[in-house]
C-alpha cells in the first residue's frame, strides 16, 4: 500500500508541476513541488522503502525537463541524504522547521541549477534574474509551505498510527 501511495503522490505532483502550474497566470516561478515530497519520505520513511522512488522521480523529472540529464536526480539525492542526516539531529515533525527545510531545499536546488546551467554565462543580469527567481520561489514556499508541512505531519501521524499493533486481550481465566 505504501508503494502505491509513493507512486501516486509522486506522479500526481510531477504531472501537476509540468502541466497545471505553468498554465496558472499568477504563478510565474514556482518551486519544485517534488521537494516537499522528497523531504517527507526522507525524514519519516525507511531508506530501503523510499530510495528507489526518489531515484525514479529524479529520472522522470530529468526526462520531462529540458535541462541536462541528471540535474533533478542529483538534487533529489543530495536533498534525500541531507534530510536523512538532519532528521537524526532535529525533530522533523515541527511544521515551522519543515518550512525552513523546504526553503533550504529550494535555495540548495537553485544553487545547483545555477552552478550547472550558469557556468557559460558572463551576463551580469543573470545574477539579478536568478536572485529574483529564488526570492519568488521562497515567497511561494512561505505561502504554500505551511500547508505542505501540515499535510506531511498529518500523513506521518496517520501512517504511524496504522502500524501500531494493539496487544491481544487475554481470555478470561487465562494467565499471562
Amino acid at each position: 500500500m505504501n508503494y502505491f501511495l509513493y507512486i501516486a503522490s509522486g506522479l500526481s505532483l510531477a504531472i501537476c508541476q509540468t502541466t497545471i502550474v505553468p498554465r496558472l497566470p499568477v504563478v510565474t516561478h514556482s518551486f519544485d513541488l517534488l521537494l516537499p515530497w522528497v523531504i517527507y519520505i526522507a525524514a519519516f520513511r525507511p531508506v530501503h522503502e523510499t530510495l528507489p522512488f526518489v531515484l525514479f522521480m529524479g529520472v522522470l523529472m530529468d526526462s520531462l525537463s529540458g535541462g541536462p540529464f541528471g540535474l533533478f536526480l542529483t538534487s533529489y539525492l543530495w536533498l534525500f541524504m541531507a534530510v536523512r542526516l538532519t532528521a537524526t539531529v532535529i525533530r522533523a515533525e515541527n511544521p515551522l522547521l519543515l518550512v525552513f527545510i523546504i526553503i533550504a531545499a529550494v535555495v540548495g536546488q537553485n544553487a545547483l541549477f545555477f552552478a550547472v546551467l550558469g557556468t557559460g554565462d558572463d551576463d551580469s543580469n543573470a545574477l539579478a534574474a536568478g536572485v529574483r527567481v529564488v526570492s519568488e520561489q521562497i515567497g511561494w514556499v512561505l505561502l504554500v509551505g505551511p500547508l505542505f508541512a501540515l499535510a506531511m505531519r498529518r500523513t506521518h501521524r496517520l501512517s504511524s498510527r496504522r502500524h501500531i499493533r494493539k496487544p491481544v486481550d487475554l481470555q478470561p481465566g487465562a494467565e499471562a
